[in-house]
């Protein structure tokens, strides 16, 4: 059964510690959405590329955080 080439690159970039720090220059509104697909198994408090995209996010209007569920 061949993988769908998200899945390949998402295996790829979870493995890989370097997928998981800050990114250099802040995302775009796209960007972050597409990094919450990717990392959507991380928690935001583990996982810095995932605490940035949902910033991005969140200061976008286009998230609310939660206030009863940890990040």
């Amino acid at each position: 059964m061949p993988m769908h080439s998200l899945a390949v690159y998402q295996l790829i970039a979870l493995c890989d510690a370097a997928a998981h720090q800050a990114p250099i220059l802040p995302f775009t509104v796209d960007q972050a959405h597409e990094v919450m697909r990717i990392h959507l198994d991380c928690r935001a408090k583990d996982c810095l590329r995932k605490a940035a995209a949902r910033q991005v996010l969140v200061d976008s209007g286009r998230m609310v955080p939660s206030t009863s569920k940890p990040r």
